[in-house]
Formats: C-alpha cells, structure tokens, sequence
C-alpha cells in the first residue's frame, strides 16, 4: 500500500491506471500509421481484454457463444494440408490473457483451482510438450507449428480452468448449461437449412472443405447432456419442460443423419447404451430402440442409406486396386486409406516407441488415439488415457452422489457423452478439434464444480450440525441441571 495525507492508494489501482496511460500512447500511434480494419479488430480485442479483466462471466458467455458461431479463415486439404484461422482462436487467446492479468493483479483469486482433473491434465500437457520438444532436437517437428499446436492444445484445458474458477453456485452452473444449449439449437436449425443444397452439412461459417465429422460429433456431445436431463426427468416436471427437452432431442437427429458422418453414427451406438445401462428409464429406451430397428429402413432418408451403402460398394476401373478387404468384405476408398493410414502409423511407431515423434512430426493422421501414439508414444496415449478414465471416474462420482435432478442429468449426459466422444475419436482427432474440445472442456468444468460444490454444502451441513450438537445437549446434560 501506498500511503498519503488523505490515507491509503491500492499499488493495483496505480498500476493498472500506468498500464492504460502507457496504452493509450501506444494505441495512438498504432491508430494513426494503421488501417481502418486492423484498428476495428484491435479496438474489439482490447474491448474484450479489458471484459475480461472486469469479468469472467461475461467472458465466459463471448466464448461459448463463439464456439460455433465465429467465422473460419483459410483452406485445409483432407490430407491436413493448409491452414485456416478461426475468430474463435484470436478471442480464446484475448480472454486467456485478460483472464491471467486479472488473477495476477487479484492474487486472491488463484488462478488454477485445485480440482482432480488437475494432475491428468498436467500429465497430458507433460507427455506431449516432452515428445514435441525431443522431436524439434531430432528435426521431425517445425518449431514455430510443433509450438502453436502446443499452445492450442493448452487453450482447451484453459477453457476448463477459467470456468471452473468462476462456477461456484447452482445458478451458474445452471446458466451455463442453458447458454451451451442455445448455442446447439442455434447450430441445429443452421445445419437443417443447408439440407436442401443436397451436399453434406457442417458447422456454420466454415466455408469450403468443411469437416461434416466434426459437426456430427459436436450434435453427439450436446445431444447427450439433452438426453441426459431428459431421462432424468419426473412426474413433479412441467410438460413444457419434458416437450422441449425431446423437441431438441428430435431436432438434432436430422442433422447428425444428413452430416454423413460414419463416425458419428457409429459413436451413437455406445452413446444409447450407455444410457441404456446406467438410467432407470430402461424399458422406455428399450421401447425406443425397438421402434428404431423397425421403423429405422423406412424412416431414414434416402442418402443416409446410399452413403451406408457407399461403405462397402466395390468400385470400378483404376479406383478399385485401392480398395482394401476385411474378412473378405470390400471397403471403399475413404475406409481404405484410413486402414493403410494406420498401419503405416504402427509401422512408424515402433521406430520411436516411447515418445514418439513429437506433435505435428508425423503426417496427418485422422485418428485420435494412433495420432496420439505415433505423435507422443507409449508416454503420451498412457497421459490421453489416464485423462479420459479421470473423466469419467469423476462424472460417475457426480452421477452417484447428488439427488438434484438437474446435476443428475448433466452428469449422466456427459459420461454417455463421454463414452460417445470416445468412439467418434476411433476415426477422427476428437480430443485436439476446438469446436469439440471447447464444450467438452466446458462440461467437464461443470460437471467437477457440481462436486466441488456439493462438497462444501456437506462440509457446511457438518459444521452446523457440530455447532448446534456443541451448543445444546452440553448445557442441558449439565449435572448442576440435573441437582437442581
């Protein structure tokens, strides 16, 4: 502190008034030799910087409503070639760094909050920063893309830090849930209106070369936490409430049918029977599943039945030598060259078994965990796995140890979820695609402070009860009472 005649300064309150001054002088000289665009995007980071700065929450909101909803810059080829730059990635990046001025500034604050999902993300982030910089000394990974994809994978566990931060009451979490919702209903009727174009749909914004996968896996993993409160609904709910729940539900199925997508079809299957296991809704979703194997042929639309079909089609001419067989049945091309993908990635892997080559030091590959194990070794896939079985360890927890009906079903929607982001991983870089990793991280955040919190109402309960217990039978049991 800062004394004067007139008491006493904060030194935070100083700094930060230096910190704008100096800012002010850089920012003129930036506005006059700079173009009218870069100024705007400068004025909108600095805008959301100091947002954050005030407050998480309203961060936090920005964030997951640009999710799904920001523009997407460049070209990408389905060999991982190119690059492209999502709005997304500069806002994630502004609101991590106003987010660390702030619990700088407010060392109170904290800025990671102690939870069980610190360590294996520690683990993970170790594992592939050790294989990626062994990879940049022997010349398999470029350093400036070897470090910025470090960075990205960092960004994700950032999400999950900075909300878990800020999530301390059931009303919170409450809204939180509400708002990834919205965003998803949002993303539903955007991906049902491009039906009619009679392409293969994606997530708003990201123009040519779009990633159908991504999109189904994204529909799979907020689709489950609407499943999730739906089963955990009862009597004592509203209809409203109840139709709602299975309108979204309904409402997301045409998309995740028209996006095409094998991988996320066949995520669904784990999904269902999950929650097949784990509700108390049994006979309903085995009524429901039922009516899907029998109505399913006639229900499904036309090309979701050619694009199954497609799969195991034997091609004609050139094409057909790549085609690869297992057990005797023809894939088709895209199947194909995912099979030689792997086993090129085995092949490799023994090469350099423990760490790997490092991130981004192999070619493309998109599949999760032989990515994951050609890229950082036996040290990364053992991090990658020792993280999902903390995932669900702890959402189990969270499922088995509350009674309200809400936390119940976010928990149990995100361990089906879990499950289902787990399948889609088998044909797809799930666990490194921001517009999945992003939620996920959200969930997981909430799901871990739905724990937390009921863990300080038991400790409060405890200490209240202690204090009535210590108050009143002492006195009462006294034997001077008793003489008297």
């Amino acid at each position: 502190m800062l004394k004067t005649n007139k008491g006493q300064i904060d030194v935070r309150v100083v700094i930060l008034f230096v910190f704008i001054f100096i800012l002010t002088l850089v920012l003129g000289n930036f506005i006059i030799k700079t173009s009218a665009n870069l100024v705007l995007a400068a004025v909108v980071g600095i805008s959301l910087f100091i947002l954050c700065f005030i407050s998480v929450k309203y961060a936090l909101y920005t964030l997951i409503f640009s999710m799904l909803l920001s523009p997407e810059f460049g070209t990408r080829t389905t060999e991982g070639g190119g690059m492209t730059i999502r709005l997304d990635d500069f806002l994630l990046i502004i609101i991590a760094f106003g987010w660390f001025a702030r619990t700088a500034i407010y060392k109170e604050l904290g800025l990671f909050r102690k939870t069980p999902m610190n360590r294996p993300i520690l683990y993970y982030m170790l594992a592939c920063g050790v294989s990626t910089a062994l990879g940049m000394m022997f010349g398999n990974v470029q350093l400036f893309k070897g470090f910025f994809f470090l960075l990205k994978y960092l960004e994700y566990f950032i999400v999950y830090f900075m909300a878990i931060n800020y999530l301390e009451n059931r009303k919170q979490i409450r809204n939180m849930v509400i708002a990834l919702i919205i965003v998803f209903v949002i993303i539903c009727f955007a991906s049902i209106a491009q039906i009619p174009q009679g392409e293969r749909i994606t997530a708003p914004f990201e123009g040519k070369g779009g990633e159908p996968n991504t999109l189904g896996g994204y529909l799979l993993l907020i689709l489950s936490i609407v499943g999730g409160l739906l089963l955990n609904t009862d009597k004592n709910d509203s209809f409203k409430y109840k139709a709602a729940l299975g309108f979204m539900a309904f409402l997301a199925i045409i998309p995740i049918l028209f996006s095409q997508s094998r991988g996320t079809w066949i995520a669904v299957v784990p999904c269902y029977l999950t929650f097949l296991i784990i509700s108390k809704k049994k006979a309903l979703l085995g009524i429901m599943l039922v009516l899907t194997l029998v109505l399913g042929p006639f229900l499904i639309p036309k090309t979701v039945k050619e694009r199954f079909e497609y799969t195991f089609q034997k091609q004609k001419g050139w094409t057909a030598k790549y085609q690869e067989k297992i057990g005797g049945v023809t894939l088709d091309t895209s199947t194909s060259e995912r099979i030689i993908s792997a086993k090129r990635a085995i092949t490799a892997y023994a090469k350099h078994p423990l760490f790997g080559y490092g991130v981004t030091g192999w070619r493309f590959l998109d599949a999760q965990y032989l990515k994951t194990l050609v890229e950082t070794g036996l040290l990364g896939i053992t991090a990658l796995g020792f993280l999902l079985y903390a995932v669900l360890r702890e959402t189990r927890k969270v499922y088995k140890g509350t009674e309200d009906k809400f936390h119940k079903g976010v928990s149990m929607g995100f361990f089906a979820g879990t499950i289902a982001m787990m399948a889609h991983a088998l044909g797809a870089n799930t666990f490194i695609i921001v517009r999945i990793m992003e939620p996920f991280c959200f969930l997981m955040a909430i799901v871990v402070s739905i724990h937390q919190m009921q863990e300080a109402e038991k400790l409060q309960k405890e200490e209240m009860d202690k204090t009535k217990k210590d108050a009143s039978p002492a006195f009462t049991s006294s034997p001077f009472i008793l003489r008297r």
